[in-house]
């Protein structure tokens, strides 16, 4: 690490002097309104920028040369301007984009490693863009309850937990601007809230396995990209204070939010600061019941502060620091009354927990990213260097209770430390009309991972993996054919100290039933190679179709099942990786002002990760063959300038092979596949100072398994019954600089309960779901 350093430090010092040249303007729509967060990237490299709120931009620091600006942004045709800048020139280039549907296509990705557009690309990749932050963010503060409308992704569950939202029914390796967030080696299903929503500017998803990122996505990555600075101020203040809280009976569920965040630019340094506080009162279901608070979100401090500093040493050098902090943790003043499974819905009571505060401790995240253009030939070179450190806690349960010790439960707690580098080369060729790039570096990451209990019994050793990931992506494009080809070879190595499993006792009685087995350490070994290739047309903007196949690698969360370990070695536990192969074929059209997009998948993988509830209550993991297979189908249309109208449905199914002998005969278990999803919306915007959005969720059956002869179901084989949502947001533009949010959740009160509190099937996760929930919001920019 120390050799990276020097060599990033000898690279900054060695650069050569540079022009003062800057180039600055406006982007406004045919109607002469500004257009905000609009991307404008200099043609054939990686330095760009966004357009402020009020729709001006500026780039700084370009040498005297001649360059390509291109300009857009979603729902707006792509425009190009040939410039050619001199010394210390200060050139205003200003440019109004026309209204089309087909922009979606322009939106530039970065979580390929690389600025691509989506016609670039051959496989399916959904972008949560800013302004649906926006109104996402009105609804609900909760980052899970931001991806609700993505097609492929599970519901979220209204917890801190997020088990059972998957993507395309496989796991889902979740990253803040690249830095993974997932636990694979004990997934505790906490990734998903690891950010406060004020901190994300887009959200990025890339469908199907894939192993660009490394371990743990089989279903896919996740992407929160954090915000930037403002270029086009050398100071700006934005202040948002809000108010939540319940419509079905507001006692005790008032809450409050505050960010303040500060961005600019000054000559060649950027920055961007800010800091959230968030207080939830109690959340309570249609009927005005408080929901039970076992890992629940009513009445938590939330604590969130984010960073990003950058500087421009010349028109091909930039560095840039970022560090996030977020803090969630619950102090509740009830607790759960349990009910009983398909009766009566667990609720909360006055009462007094036994165990400490749960939550997420801390997520601590800081990057360095140094990128050097063109350092030689047409070769651009990015390094990565970052560091993240977890806690979560989890709720206190009899459970874990120690007669031997005089403990009448624990809390188990997960502790993560991840710390990498990333050595990234992308070479631009050309030759007659073929062009491309190759994109090739390495991964070094180094995770430890533990689960212990509060009270300081082990549960889970530290597991310490060191992973050495070489790969290579070739792109090439000739005319209206995009082909892509990528490979990564997978070297993990993971040391597992000696640990004896936990004692467990049962039924308040003092004879052990499982545990205190001596385990041996050792060290696991896992090597694999991966693939994935693709190909896109683009000629007809009615149909662009796409191919794709691509593999994903994936330890089966090895943690689980060393603390059910009954082998007196590790040599001796089943630890298999997970391959995944993901097969998909789709298309994009656009016809008029509608544009359709739709795919089809088939995902599987020889060995599963799959988990079955055992009759003494425990889980193991099933290693049977899992193929999973589904589609998803997107429309938008443009009604007139200020009306849009959308939606999207997507089906999952997932099944295994018990027997080993290829046929699929038994469903996959409901925290693994969700049921049917249809999302549709209304978006009506009036001259930028006031729009409103409407949207309907619908979520269908899904009952697949029998209950046995004592009519209990297993862990996730609950039947899952359909429900409906309607969802509201609207903002009111007072002045340039003020502006009024009001979100309303369930607002039409349907009474109903999430689809964990059905699949689980266990009368303690038996929640009903919110009722009408309120969220307004006052914002001030300066």
């Amino acid at each position: 690490m120390i050799r990276i350093l020097i060599f990033v430090a000898f690279c900054i010092l060695s650069f050569s002097s540079f022009s003062q040249n800057v180039v600055h303007g406006t982007i406004t729509n045919a109607q002469n309104e500004p257009i905000p967060y609009a991307s404008i990237i200099l043609e054939g490299s990686t330095k760009g920028t966004m357009t402020n709120t009020d729709g001006t931009y500026e780039i700084k620091n370009l040498e005297n040369a001649n360059y390509t600006l291109v300009f857009s942004t979603v729902g707006y045709a792509t425009i190009s301007r040939k410039i050619k800048l001199y010394d210390n020139q200060n050139l205003e280039v200003s440019v109004q984009l026309q209204t089309v549907t087909e922009g979606l296509n322009q939106v530039v990705i970065t979580s390929n490693r690389t600025r691509e557009t989506l016609d670039e690309v051959p496989s399916s990749v959904s972008v949560v863009s800013a302004k649906q932050l926006q109104n996402l963010s009105q609804i609900s503060t909760n980052s899970a309850d931001l991806l609700q409308e993505v097609p492929g992704i599970g519901l979220s569950t209204n917890r801190t937990s997020s088990t059972g939202q998957t993507l395309r029914g496989r796991n889902m390796l979740v990253l803040i601007d690249g830095i993974p967030q997932s636990t694979p080696l004990r997934s505790g299903g906490r990734d998903v809230n690891t950010i406060d929503p004020s901190t994300i500017e887009r959200i990025e998803i890339i469908k199907g396995a894939t192993a660009i990122y490394g371990n743990g996505a089989d279903g896919g990555i996740v992407n929160y990209i954090t915000k930037k600075t403002n270029a086009a101020k050398r100071f700006e203040s934005i202040t948002n204070l809000g108010a939540e809280g319940s419509l079905s009976s507001i006692d005790h569920s008032i809450g409050a939010r505050l960010v303040q965040t500060f961005s600019g630019n000054v000559n060649k340094f950027g920055y961007v600061v800010s800091g959230s506080f968030r207080q939830t009162g109690v959340f309570k279901d249609a009927d005005g019941i408080v929901t039970s608070p076992y890992y629940g979100l009513g009445e938590t401090n939330q604590y969130s502060f984010f960073s990003k500093l950058n500087y421009q040493f010349t028109d091909r050098q930039h560095i840039e620091l970022m560090y996030n902090y977020y803090s969630s943790n619950q102090n509740s003043n009830y607790v759960a009354q349990d009910g009983e499974y398909l009766e009566t819905p667990t609720i909360g009571i006055l009462g007094n927990d036994l165990g400490v505060d749960q939550g997420n401790r801390y997520n601590h995240n800081i990057q360095l990213t140094y990128d050097f253009e063109k350092i030689f030939y047409q070769t651009d070179f990015r390094l990565n260097l970052y560091e993240q450190d977890f806690k979560t806690v989890y709720g206190f349960t009899s459970s874990l209770y120690d007669p031997s010790l005089k403990l009448d439960g624990g809390q188990s707690m997960i502790t993560s430390t991840k710390k990498g580098a990333r050595f990234n080369l992308n070479t631009s060729y050309e030759y007659g009309e073929v062009e491309g790039n190759i994109l090739y570096g390495m991964d070094i990451l180094n995770d430890k991972t533990a689960q212990g209990l509060v009270d300081g019994r082990p549960w889970v050793p530290q597991m310490d993996m060191k992973n050495f990931a070489p790969y290579a992506q070739l792109k090439t494009l000739y005319k209206e054919l995009v082909f892509k080809a990528g490979i990564r070879f997978e070297n993990i190595n993971i040391d597992v100290p000696d640990f004896t499993t936990l004692v467990r006792y049962r039924n308040d009685s003092e004879v052990p039933t499982s545990g205190g087995i001596a385990v041996n350490g050792g060290k696991i070994k896992y090597d694999a190679t991966t693939f994935n290739t693709g190909l896109r047309y683009n000629k007809w903007s009615f149909f662009k179709p796409f191919l794709s196949f691509s593999q994903s690698f994936s330890i089966a969360d090895l943690g689980r099942t060393l603390r059910s370990a009954t082998a007196n070695t590790v040599s001796q536990i089943n630890s298999e990786a997970v391959i995944a192969n993901n097969y998909e074929t789709g298309f994009n059209s656009r016809f008029g002002n509608t544009r359709i997009s739709s795919a089809y998948f088939i995902s599987t993988s020889d060995f599963g990760s799959t988990y079955s509830e055992t009759e003494n209550g425990a889980f193991e993991i099933l290693r049977q063959p899992e193929k999973v297979y589904g589609f998803e189908v997107t429309v938008d249309a443009k009604f007139a300038s200020n009306l849009n109208i959308g939606g999207s449905v997507s089906y999952t199914e997932g099944k295994l092979d018990t027997q080993d002998n290829g046929n699929y005969d038994t469903y996959m278990n409901g925290d693994r596949i969700p049921p049917i999803k249809t999302v549709a919306y209304l978006a009506y915007d009036w001259e930028n100072v006031f729009n409103a959005r409407i949207s309907y969720i619908y979520s269908g059956n899904r009952n697949h398994f029998s209950a046995n002869e004592d009519m209990d179901y297993l862990y996730g084989q609950g039947p899952v019954n359909s429900f409906n949502l309607v969802n509201l947001t609207a903002n009111y533009t007072l002045s340039t600089s003020t502006s009024l949010g009001l979100g309303i959740e369930n607002l039409l009160n349907t009474d109903y309960y999430n689809l964990i509190s059905q699949w689980a099937a266990r009368d303690s996760d038996y929640i009903k779901a919110n009722g009408t929930r309120f969220n307004v919001s006052l914002t001030v920019k300066l």
